[in-house]
């Protein structure tokens, strides 16, 4: 069930930047030690650090910004090497057994298929106009990770590798995963006193000694007790939720090949294409086969979003436009979400005056422009800018190139209005 190839090996074993409570390991040791099954069969896995990472949003509507808060988890080094390899074996597995099973087109994240958001809207939109009229339905699953089906997902893993009961090796990673243990990241930097200045300096949080005693012995381990949920971060975290949807994504492509309908799924964003008569019957059957996974899944209310597409006087409208991975369409206009461009405008403003303030602090009569213009305009190589003057060739969309025309101009009347102060 393991493969042998040293190519494969380097892929995926990646070395990782960050502290833990063990040491970084040679990619050399990680190959060996993650072929060898009965390392997996006995090894201890140790805690997860968690931590809270806060994303805003600026609501222009309501002009004011939003904050969500989504707790992420990372895997210490040796573990981040077992979980990466099995989640490496497990796509091979998945991949199969979706090829097999008609699945294939429907399911869009996680995977190796040499596209992105970009190329996946654009197939979305051009359903869309073969389909006309239509109605476009979108759903979001509450708290995805957090409620994953321990259950399911072992059904699950155990049916893309053929098998009745996981492989002892598999089911310690299985173990693992869904009875994680995890130690919140301010709390050991409390106890432990370690400032983060101070991390640059070290090369692990703490001894194995300290760990016992300090960390552990002080109760700073938590452990998840329930039945469902697998920590949002680690490398086979991806693979995993693909995994537990496979019946779901099995039910939603049968039932669109009887109504020449179309079903995309984005991890936990659902896309549906259907005739006008058949909207309330994929609302119900969304939601009841969300609810199945489980009982702890459900569908976000507030983020279901309805799409009317219809033919007027040989044009295509649609009411109100398609809100679709970053990108918005309305039977005509193929645009970048007008919050997205916004947020490069904000970004950019905030950028130009930190560099301002840089160079009056350093006695310097004008701002450094190289980096403002690597990341802000056309100049960089990978930043907004070039993602809108490619997702306005791959869209063939003239009203993205719009929305971004007058960029260089924007930038250089926010780096004179810093000259001028």
């Amino acid at each position: 069930m393991m493969s042998n190839s040293n190519n494969n090996l380097k892929k995926w074993l990646k070395p990782r930047g960050y502290i833990h409570f063990d040491n970084k390991r040679s990619l050399k040791f990680a190959q060996k030690y993650v072929q060898d099954l009965e390392n997996i069969k006995k090894h201890s896995f140790l805690p997860f650090l968690k931590y809270i990472k806060i994303k805003s949003s600026y609501l222009a509507n309501e002009n004011k910004t939003k904050s969500k808060e989504r707790p992420i988890m990372y895997a210490s080094h040796l573990d981040s090497h077992i979980y990466s390899w099995y989640s490496h074996q497990l796509s091979q597995h998945y991949e199969k057994f979706i090829q097999n099973n008609g699945i294939a087109e429907c399911v869009l994240a996680y995977r190796s298929l040499g596209k992105c958001n970009i190329d996946f809207s654009k197939e979305v939109f051009d359903e869309i106009v073969c389909k006309a009229p239509c109605t476009v339905l979108t759903f979001d699953i509450s708290g995805f990770f957090d409620n994953i089906d321990h259950k399911i997902l072992k059904q699950a893993w155990c049916n893309i590798l053929g098998v009745t009961e996981l492989p002892l090796d598999h089911y310690k990673v299985y173990k693992s995963i869904t009875k994680y243990s995890y130690v919140n990241l301010d709390s050991v930097f409390k106890e432990l006193q370690i400032d983060r200045e101070q991390l640059k300096e070290k090369k692990r949080i703490c001894s194995f000694q300290e760990f016992r005693e300090r960390v552990r012995g002080k109760g700073l381990v938590q452990t998840n007790k329930l039945n469902y949920g697998i920590p949002q971060g680690s490398p086979i975290s991806a693979v995993l939720s693909n995994i537990f949807l496979i019946h779901f994504d099995e039910l939603m492509q049968k039932h669109a090949n009887q109504i020449n309908g179309v079903y995309r799924r984005y991890c936990d964003d659902i896309l549906w294409i259907c005739p006008n008569d058949d909207v309330e019957i994929i609302k119900s059957l969304v939601i009841k086969e969300i609810y199945t996974m489980g009982g702890q899944l459900t569908i976000n209310d507030k983020k279901t979003e309805i799409s009317v597409f219809k033919i007027d006087n040989d044009k295509l409208i649609g009411t109100p436009a398609l809100q679709y991975l970053g990108f918005t369409f309305d039977g005509q206009r193929r645009l970048i979400r007008s919050q997205t461009v916004g947020r490069y405008c904000r970004r950019m403003k905030t950028a130009v005056r930190f560099a301002g303030v840089a160079a009056l602090n350093a006695g310097y009569s004008q701002l450094y422009r190289k980096s403002i213009y690597r990341k802000y305009s056309h100049l960089g190589n990978n930043n907004f800018i070039r993602y809108a003057n490619r997702s306005a060739e791959i869209m063939a969309s003239k009203e993205i190139r719009r929305q971004i025309r007058r960029h260089w101009k924007n930038l250089h009347k926010e780096i004179e209005r810093i000259n001028l102060k």
